[in-house]
């Protein structure tokens, strides 16, 4: 996987104290995509079955006491147990997601407090104009040293959203996905970025 453990770790903690969703997708007509999902909310990993690291199982274990059966889907809170729940795959199917992500974006090298959080601005290729941001923990997430290429892991794309639709923005690979919640920028953020891009590369 292409995502760094400790941050991994992290996030699924700070997920199950509100409410930790996770799933097995059983695979699809075409014998496609069997994998675990997780979920908190506002950010969405999936993991092929047969190569998700037996490290993020545990790790989802330790939490959840199990992992869920093929078409099982439950959502996990501290105190509260495991709520089982009806399998939402539509949802859930980053791979099938991935593919239909055609509008590219760079990480740029603003990041920006914003209400106690520090996030970081994407911007749309080929578009000046066209900024979003998500939160720096994707950035801490997101580590290429991660991935596993003696077992003949690639490295991840992304950002990339879909043309219509820009609220979340993905990364992935062949083994691993990750859908990202954008944050709401306000006026503030929009002046900050546009002083830091005249005269600079953001590349």
């Amino acid at each position: 996987m292409f995502f760094k453990l400790a941050v991994l770790k992290r996030m699924l903690k700070d997920a199950y104290k509100k409410g930790l969703t996770v799933g097995c997708m059983a695979e699809d007509k075409e014998g496609e995509y069997e994998g675990y999902y997780i979920s908190s909310g506002w950010w969405v990993m999936w993991f092929s079955a047969g190569d998700m690291p037996k490290e993020a199982k545990a790790a989802i274990i330790e939490l959840c006491g199990d992992l869920p059966g093929l078409g099982e889907v439950f959502t996990a809170r501290k105190g509260m147990g495991n709520q089982y729940e009806l399998e939402q795959k539509g949802i859930f199917n980053l791979p099938d997601v991935f593919k239909r992500c055609t509008c590219r974006y760079r990480v740029t090298k603003l990041s920006w407090q914003q209400g106690g959080e520090t996030i970081r601005f994407l911007q749309e290729d080929g578009r000046e104009l066209r900024i979003k941001a998500v939160s720096e923990i994707f950035m801490d997430l997101i580590d290429p040293e991660a991935v596993d290429r003696d077992r003949g892991e690639e490295e991840p794309e992304g950002p990339v959203a879909f043309q219509t639709e820009e609220s979340f923005m993905c990364w992935g690979n062949s083994t691993c996905y990750l859908m990202a919640g954008v944050r709401t920028t306000d006026n503030e953020d929009e002046r900050a970025f546009w002083r830091f891009l005249e005269g600079t590369e953001i590349l």
